[in-house]
């Protein structure tokens, strides 16, 4: 595995790891709902074992993933993923391109779920398929594999949106505000209010514990408007809030049957790990991993931390 470390990191990138894997994609889009064009990327594997999709967290894109497709690649996977609604070159249910808003987290899964079916599945034949969810990703993760059990044979879910976190304030009371708040078309307007992309970098207050991987996807978001949601809407908020009580139940936990590994990031002030300590309590064959002393980005984490991390993986799904 040639992994790509601190030392000249956005450099080896882009002599590296960008065109190797530029030189494995294809792109494309579909419409599961007419007017809603949902963009994806496909990678594929010199000779793969295995497929891994891709379920990115909030405000992220599938082109967040370069490095991590690179190892994936390099391990013997093929790799398909999606820019999930809202985000990235998928189509927005907004007209602020800053704000994130979905009219129903539903749709999410359903559009992961079209994807494996329609486009992976009848490309990779009899290939185990795997998902490998992120934060919000995690929470979309979680409900597909609960709702469909049989559509994935593994699943890690890092960091994964269980439970949100509002600081001090409780969850229910800033439930019942956006619904206050966010009534009509106030609905799509954002929690806090964003017009602009902060250009300035601010790693002390970022998701990363590696500051050249945060500094290196920073200059890309500057470079592409396509990469700069920032906040989620009201309606996004609401919607989340929903999505994870439903994900933790007992009832919708029961229904999981493929072993999960979850990693949970010990220093995570985005996710709540006591939903995530819950979940793993409630699921008959879930793995729970604590990094102790990271932030929320697993695999945006410095190399003494990410290839041990990327090994689990890889040996979770071997």
């Amino acid at each position: 595995m040639n992994w790509i470390r601190e030392e000249n990191y956005a450099e080896r990138m882009k002599a590296e790891a960008e065109p190797y894997v530029a030189k494995r994609m294809t792109s494309g889009r579909f419409e599961r709902a007419i007017g809603e064009p949902i963009y994806y990327e496909h990678f594929q594997a010199d000779q793969p074992h295995a497929v891994i999709v891709i379920s990115h967290g909030f405000t992220e894109s599938i082109h967040k993933f370069t490095e991590s497709i690179y190892y994936m690649l390099q391990a013997g996977y093929e790799v398909w993923g999606l820019d999930h609604r809202g985000h990235g070159r998928s189509f927005r249910e907004n007209a602020n391109p800053f704000v994130v808003h979905s009219e129903r987290f539903e749709n999410y899964v359903l559009d992961l779920k079209y994807l494996t079916e329609k486009a992976v599945k009848p490309a990779v034949g009899n290939l185990p398929v795997y998902l490998y969810c992120h934060s919000m990703g995690g929470c979309i993760g979680a409900w597909t594999i609960e709702a469909y059990p049989t559509l994935f044979q593994k699943a890690v879910l890092s960091s994964p949106m269980l439970g949100l976190s509002f600081g001090k304030i409780p969850v229910p009371v800033m439930y019942l505000g956006a619904s206050l708040k966010g009534i009509g078309e106030k609905r799509k307007e954002p929690l806090s209010p964003v017009n602009a992309f902060p250009e300035a970098p601010d790693f002390e207050n970022s998701c990363d514990s590696s500051e050249c991987r945060y500094l290196y996807y920073h200059q890309k978001r500057l470079e592409d408007p396509g990469l700069q949601t920032t906040a989620p809407s009201i309606g996004w908020g609401k919607e989340a809030v929903k999505a994870c009580a439903r994900v933790c139940s007992k009832k919708h936990t029961a229904r999981i049957e493929i072993p999960v590994l979850l990693f949970q990031a010990g220093n995570d002030t985005v996710v709540k790990n006591a939903s995530q300590d819950l979940f793993a309590s409630r699921v008959k064959n879930c793995r729970l991993e604590c990094v102790p002393g990271m932030k929320h980005e697993l695999y945006m984490t410095d190399s003494e931390r990410l290839i041990p991390y990327w090994e689990t993986v890889f040996d979770f799904f071997a």
